[in-house]
């Protein structure tokens, strides 16, 4: 009897194929960045600590400091010791939440910004060097795939996001 498309083995299947696909990615990305990382932030005169604050603050802007810690896995008292040095040198800025006067928001500064477009064009190239090792159908196999599990992720993070 064949599995009907919307079967729970099947959805199953799907679920944990998609787990297996998160949990490489986290592990390619935590190998990287840690091979990467001393070299970018070196170049930048920056610590590592700070790096991943300003590149989730890439990510996330606006962010309250308590979701950035969350986000971080770092405790608000000691993340509220680094933002306001990152502040004091002009990397990040404090913004009134338009929705709520009394709360404070975070993001990058034009200098925060700027940091990290040129950290990004470091990355890049590492990546670049990367893919070069890579056959040509690896690489389009992989732009391939990419575009279509970027689209995915996508639409799964807005449905997420309703309601």
């Amino acid at each position: 009897m064949p599995i009907k498309e919307n079967s729970q083995d099947h959805l199953r299947s799907e679920a944990e194929k998609m787990m297996e696909l998160l949990n490489l990615l986290t592990l390619f990305t935590r190998k990287t960045l840690l091979e990467w990382l001393p070299a970018v932030t070196e170049a930048f005169g920056i610590s590592e600590e700070r790096f991943m604050v300003l590149y989730e603050l890439e990510l996330q802007p606006n962010i309250s400091l308590k979701d950035l810690a969350r986000n971080l896995m770092v405790s608000s008292s000691s993340l509220s010791i680094m933002i306001n040095s990152l502040v004091e040198q002009e990397m990040v800025e404090r913004v009134t939440d338009p929705k709520d006067r009394r709360r404070v928001l975070l993001k990058l500064s034009r200098q925060g910004e700027e940091i990290l477009s040129k950290a990004n064009e470091h990355l890049i190239r590492s990546f670049q060097d990367y893919l070069c090792r890579l056959s040509e159908e690896s690489r389009r196999d992989l732009e391939k795939t990419g575009d279509a599990m970027t689209a995915v992720i996508k639409q799964v993070m807005k449905e997420s996001m309703k309601g």
